[in-house]
Parts: structure tokens; C-alpha cells; sequence
């Protein structure tokens, strides 16, 4: 199968995009989508970033959305993407539509719940039409990138804004963004989002669980300024005394090589409101290799004298705060919560921070007896809450990535993370039939390196599983030798 040309399906007619039928593609997995990258929330001041209070240029898109039902993506009116269809109802967003009245959940541990002929999905494939009105600020219009991010969607989807095609995106467990920057207009735009239940992401996500579908996730808009940081990654390191520490602060910096040289990158840490140490220089990496060197990036290491340490027990976070600037003006800030601590295995025996951990761990699925798969803030601090009555200390995200916020709150309650990519095919016979085709390959991959893209800066994580059964094994080895 070949992998088709975004661009060339830029103007495409609806009923041209749904004829390439992706779903049905092992190789695609994603059109257009943007690179995978840590939460951000692009505030535009330093202070606002230290003390994590709400942006202005992050805003959630959750609420009621209109939604539609077919028995297939070809049931669907190309008319829907000008206007709403006649059986259309209000639905909430986040939702899985098989607890809103529409299809039905599906119970199954390892038997797939379709007919096993991967990477093609049965041609009745229930399909949610989703669509919602908004307008936006003319100044993210004028000024930057704005991006739509969509936490979680199950399985597949394809995204339309004001009656142009956007793009494609499966792995119903990261997040997927793009850019709408090109398809935003003064007044009231409309997105349009085609959920299809199955997929050739389908036949790497056989997990132990009920299976649903739907924007079961919050969705974003995410302003971010034309000059701005585009990927930022945090390793706090702790020296072999446990005693001293270095933050390990690798970034990239979107902006041409002729302004490059008038902005700086700006490194603080905060342990609420002391600043604990900061750093700032100009932008500009010393690795040089066969494309010459690297202007836009940053390689800073910040040293910490005594940082108090972070375990389960005492979950003690200090407060990063990554700034662009240009001058005395701050035109871009992130930040993260992180925590300093150093994991060992010596003599057999598994360390933290010099000394013995026992792992008391357990399993989670994102699940609601109510909702589905959709979990609430209030959700996850109610299970963390259990956990910690019940002398846990340790949680399996079993058996995919979890939401974003998942990971802040098991930052600063204390938990043990053992992070796990979207990929389990213990339902093929043989078992390792899709792990051995290397056409499976990019997406095997793909959902392993977008994980740790999108949660490396969360250094609570105990580790990180590759999958489950034989495709980890299989994915682990290929993303290691090629």
C-alpha cells in the first residue's frame, strides 16, 4: 500500500477523501497531523507560567457539540460539512457515543470484536459525525499558530474546517493536533470531525477492555505566538551522591535563522515562589554533523544545589519555567511541574534515590461505570486518593498512554508511573503476525515514539512499556536496530 501525499489532498471533495479510504491503511498513519510534543499552554508571560494559572491562548473546546450516526462513513451526506444534518442532536463532548444512545459497547479480552482480516475493517464501519461553531479571537487570526488538539479519539478520524479538508489522525490514546491557522475566517468557523469505530489502528489496539468510540477526550485550541518554542524537553538528573542535581533543558525555537540571533531561551526553577536557579542565553546548539549545525536549538544544563527529592512519599515538585525572549519581552513562556530523583538497579535490587523501593503497584484502565471512557478531573483524584488509602504507590496506565492531566496529578500526589504505548495483538494467530510484517512498521513505531514525545517531561514515570505480548518485544527491538 502506498502512503498518500497530504498536499495533493488539499482542496480534495469530501466524497475524493472518504474514496482513498485511509482507515483501511496500515501505512497512514496520519495526514497532516502536527509532530507529536509536551502539553503546552503558551502563556505569554513568566508569571502566569510560575504560578500555572489559566492562558489565554488555551482554550477548551468541551461542551455540546451537534452529532450524527451512520452505519458507514459512505452513509454520510456530503452536505453535512456546510450544515448540520436533519437527525443531528446535541451530544456531549467529551462522550463515547455508545453511552449517549447510539451502537453498542463491546465486551472482549483477546478475540477481536471483528472479523480478523487486517489491516481491512468490515465495510459497515459505525461512523459519529461531529460539528461545532465557534469564532475565535481576530488577534490569533493575525498573529501566529493556532492548533486544535484532540486528547483522545477512538479510533480514527478525518477533520474538516469551514468545508476544508484539514487532515487525518488513528491511535486513539495521543493526542493529535493541527494547525487550522490556514482555514480560520473572521466570525464563525465550523469543524467538522468524521469518527470512524474501526480501523487498521484497530487490529494494534486489542486490549483487555469495552470497546467504544468517539471524541471520548477534551478538545483544545492552542495559540502559539509566530515566534515560539516548539518542542521543550526537561531531564532532571540527580548526581551519584544524591545530593546535587542538574536540569537537563533540550528545546527548539520555530522562528527564521535572520531573528534567531536577537532572541534568547530563559531557564527558571521554582520551588513555589523562590527561585531556586535560572539561566539564559541565545539559541544556537554545538552538535554539528552532516546538515550543518543547529541555530534553533538549545542545549542548557541548569545545576541545583540540594534539591529537596521527589518520591511517592514526598512528591516534591519544583516549578520550570521555559521562556523566549527577545530583550526585556517575553514573547513565549511554558512550564512543568518536575521533581528530581534517581532510579538504580544495583545488586539485584531496584533504588530510589539510593535506597530500596518495593513496588506496590496496580493496574487502571480509564474507566467510568457511567461515562464510559470518558474520566473527570475529580475521577482520577478520587482513584489516586484510593490508592494512596490503600498504600499503593505505584499505577500501570494498562494498557495505552492516558490522558495528559493523568500524569500532573500523579506528579504531585505521589505515584509510580509505568507509562504503556497503544499497542496490544494478542488476538492474531499467530500471535505475532503483525509484529513480524514490516508494513506494519510505522505504525508499530509511531505509536511508541509519540508517547515518549509527549510524555518525556514527566519524569514521575517509573518506566515505559513498549506494548503488550509480542509486539513489544517486536517494536522494541525494530525502533532499536531499524
Amino acid at each position: 500500500m502506498q502512503q498518500h501525499d497530504s498536499h495533493s489532498a488539499a482542496g480534495a471533495t469530501f466524497h475524493q477523501i472518504l474514496a482513498r479510504e485511509d482507515w483501511q491503511n496500515q501505512t497512514i498513519t496520519h495526514l497532516n497531523r502536527l509532530p507529536a510534543h509536551p502539553t503546552f499552554a503558551s502563556w505569554r508571560d513568566t508569571d502566569a507560567a510560575q504560578k500555572n494559572q489559566p492562558s489565554a491562548f488555551r482554550r477548551r473546546l468541551d461542551g455540546q457539540w451537534q452529532f450524527s450516526w451512520a452505519r458507514s462513513p459512505f452513509d454520510v451526506d456530503a452536505r453535512w460539512l456546510e450544515d448540520d444534518l436533519p437527525d443531528s442532536r446535541s451530544t456531549p463532548v467529551p462522550s463515547n457515543w455508545q453511552m449517549e444512545g447510539y451502537d453498542a459497547p463491546i465486551y472482549t479480552n483477546v478475540r477481536y470484536p471483528i472479523d480478523t482480516t487486517p489491516p481491512r475493517v468490515p465495510e459497515e464501519n459505525p461512523t459519529g459525525c461531529y460539528s461545532l461553531t465557534f469564532s475565535v479571537d481576530e488577534s490569533w487570526r493575525a498573529d501566529g499558530q493556532t492548533q486544535i488538539i484532540f486528547d483522545g479519539v477512538n479510533s480514527a478520524f478525518h477533520l474538516w474546517c469551514n468545508g476544508e479538508w484539514v487532515g487525518y489522525s488513528q491511535d486513539s490514546r495521543l493526542p493529535a493536533a493541527f494547525d487550522l491557522s490556514p482555514y480560520l475566517q473572521p466570525g464563525d468557523n465550523r469543524i467538522c470531525v468524521m469518527v470512524m469505530r474501526w480501523s487498521a489502528g484497530t487490529w494494534l489496539e486489542d486490549q483487555d477492555m469495552w470497546r467504544m468510540s468517539g471524541i471520548f477526550r477534551s478538545v483544545w485550541l492552542l495559540n502559539k505566538p509566530t515566534l515560539h518554542l516548539c518542542d521543550v524537553q526537561l531531564t532532571p538528573q540527580l548526581d551519584a551522591l544524591y545530593r546535587d542535581a542538574e536540569l537537563l533543558v533540550n528545546l527548539s525555537v520555530a522562528a527564521p535563522v535572520a531573528l534567531l540571533e536577537a532572541l534568547t531561551v530563559k531557564i527558571e526553577l521554582w520551588d513555589d515562589d523562590r527561585l531556586v536557579a535560572s539561566h539564559q542565553q541565545s539559541p544556537g546548539s554545538p552538535i554539528i554533523d552532516e546538515r550543518g549545525s543547529y541555530a534553533e536549538r538549545a542545549a542548557i544544563r541548569l545545576p541545583v544545589e540540594r534539591p529537596a527529592l521527589w518520591s511517592a512519599e514526598t512528591p516534591n515538585c519544583y516549578r520550570a519555567v521555559v521562556s523566549l525572549c527577545r530583550g526585556d519581552e517575553t514573547i513565549e513562556a511554558e512550564a512543568w511541574d518536575i521533581g528530581f530523583r534517581r532510579v538504580e538497579i544495583k545488586n539485584g535490587l531496584l533504588l530510589l534515590n539510593g535506597k530500596p523501593l518495593l513496588i506496590r503497584g496496580v493496574n487502571r484502565h480509564e474507566h467510568h461505570h457511567q461515562r464510559g471512557q470518558v474520566v473527570t478531573e475529580e475521577d482520577m483524584v478520587q482513584d489516586i486518593l484510593l490508592m494512596k488509602q490503600n498504600n499503593f504507590n505505584a499505577v500501570r496506565c494498562s494498557h495505552y498512554p492516558n490522558t495528559p492531566r493523568w500524569y500532573e496529578l500523579c506528579n504531585r500526589y505521589g505515584l509510580y508511573v509505568v507509562d504503556e504505548a497503544n499497542i496490544e495483538t494478542h488476538g492474531m494467530v499467530p500471535m505475532n503476525r503483525l509484529s513480524d510484517d514490516p508494513a506494519w512498521l510505522p505504525a508499530f513505531s509511531a505509536r511508541v515514539s509519540r508517547m515518549l514525545q509527549s510524555n518525556r517531561n514527566h519524569r514521575r514515570l517509573l518506566s515505559g512499556r513498549w506494548g503488550t505480548n509480542p509486539a513489544a518485544a517486536a517494536t522494541m527491538k525494530r525502533c532499536i536496530t531499524g
